[in-house]
């Protein structure tokens, strides 16, 4: 029997999003929040820091492991994303992906949730944006309703913080980090 390793590595992380038919515009996106994930995780590093690759790696490049499914089930994909990992003996991994959105950090250092989560608001679709440009599309795209963009208001001051967060962990600007 094998024994089940979280985070999976690169790529089994690949090998499950072709099983669970990841559409190529998400698995492009996933790929390219994996390259802005792994960029700031490194910075941190190179700056003393501490952080789990490998983790950060996993978390991103399945963070919409569940999101092609439901487009046509309309479920939430966060939710989804974290049973199926689970599921599969991915505990670790599976929080990333349930708190992708907005991320729950009760510590003083910087989580591989909080990294994916920004690194996901500062890619468009597979083009790396700012996080105004991120915002102003979310909201163009689905603000139809107060309720929305009250949570976008949410989501978007958690980034903030976020970002603040990285600077401080990398002493790098967030534009030498991430250019657009």
């Amino acid at each position: 029997m094998n024994r089940i390793i979280d985070p999976p590595s690169k790529n089994e992380c690949m090998r499950l999003m072709k099983k669970y038919e990841m559409l190529p515009n998400i698995r492009a996106h996933s790929i390219k929040v994996y390259e802005i994930s792994v960029t700031i995780a490194n910075a941190i590093i190179d700056s003393g820091g501490s952080i789990d690759c490998q983790l950060v790696t996993a978390g991103a490049l399945l963070h919409d492991i569940t999101k092609t499914q439901c487009i046509k089930t309309h479920e939430n994909h966060a939710k989804t994303g974290e049973h199926l990992l689970c599921s599969l003996g991915y505990p670790k991994t599976a929080r990333i992906v349930a708190e992708h959105i907005i991320p729950k950090n009760n510590s003083g250092t910087l989580s591989p949730s909080e990294i994916v989560a920004y690194a996901d608001k500062r890619v468009l679709h597979d083009n790396v944006v700012s996080l105004e440009a991120r915002f102003q599309y979310l909201e163009e795209t689905y603000g139809r309703h107060k309720q929305a963009m009250v949570y976008f208001s949410k989501m978007r001051q958690s980034m903030d913080v976020i970002e603040v967060r990285i600077v401080k962990a990398t002493h790098r600007s967030i534009d030498d980090l991430i250019p657009v």
